[in-house]
């Protein structure tokens, strides 16, 4: 006879679920909701764990990858193994037609197509199609960069109000990577309305010496940027506007394709391409 069995009925019966692999679990969860990277203090407070419990879970998540630690602030934020596990949710359907897309921008444009999403103050590169040429630039899947000093980034900051992306980067040190003086909100605020007018974002070395990109935003029915498409060279291509102009014409012809899969939110669209 066929019997219907649910979860709770089944963990009464004697097998019970692991208590600290389960805290674990919710730490992740609400390491990925936080726009900010936490610190031991608020996870332990948050958690109603003493310090030293929430020490322990924390670095068994960072030996295997699931958080990371920030050596300066010493703070914690999603790991990439999180990403890597999470990215086998969706496997085919519009992931396979989004690498399609940015396998076909490499054949046009030789050179590494990125895939990203906006992760609080940051850029999330979730996927990448590695160009064909002998000299290339790739970027690390699972990777960040400050929002306002790359391509992917400002494009998604353009998707913005102006009073949202002063909420994102409140508190944040507005220092490009590759730049010793500190940014202002004012200064990258009137970048963002040229980012705007242009439809396109340039970035020139901004986050990593010997890079250059070119990216456009991936829009939902809506006309929220769920996504960036960028193109990334090494220096010394792209020496004017107009070869700018064009490589952001061959990505926002794929990224309204793309568009076309009717990505509703950002949290969806990195869901799917994993």
């Amino acid at each position: 006879m066929l019997k219907l069995r649910n979860a709770s009925s089944e963990s009464q019966g004697g097998t019970q679920p692991l208590t600290s692999l389960a805290k674990g679990l919710k730490l992740l969860i609400s390491l990925r909701d936080s726009r900010r990277p936490m610190s031991l203090t608020e996870i332990s407070r948050d958690f109603g764990l003493n310090k030293v419990s929430a020490l322990r879970i924390l670095l068994t998540l960072e030996r295997h990858g699931f958080v990371e630690k920030d050596p300066r602030d010493k703070t914690y934020r999603i790991g990439r193994s999180a990403f890597y596990v999470g990215s086998g949710f969706i496997a085919g359907g519009k992931r396979e037609k989004v690498l399609k897309a940015m396998a076909n921008l490499v054949h046009e444009l030789k050179h590494t197509i990125t895939f990203g999403v906006l992760d609080g103050s940051s850029v999330l590169f979730v996927e990448r199609v590695d160009g064909t040429e002998r000299v290339k630039v790739t970027v690390d899947i699972g990777s960040r960069v400050p929002a306002f000093s790359s391509a992917a980034g400002k494009t998604l900051l353009a998707g913005l109000s102006d009073a949202e992306i002063i909420k994102r980067l409140t508190g944040v040190k507005l220092k490009s990577p590759m730049n010793s003086q500190p940014k202002s909100l004012k200064e990258i605020l009137n970048l963002i309305a040229k980012v705007r007018d242009a439809g396109f974002a340039v970035n020139n070395e901004d986050s990593t010496p010997g890079l250059i990109a070119v990216a456009v935003p991936i829009k939902s029915d809506t006309g929220e940027h769920v996504a960036a498409l960028g193109a990334a060279f090494p220096a010394g291509h792209l020496k004017n506007k107009d070869d700018q102009r064009r490589v952001a014409a061959k990505l926002k012809q794929a990224a309204d394709a793309i568009s076309s899969l009717g990505v509703r939110t950002s949290r969806e669209i990195s869901n799917a391409i994993g």
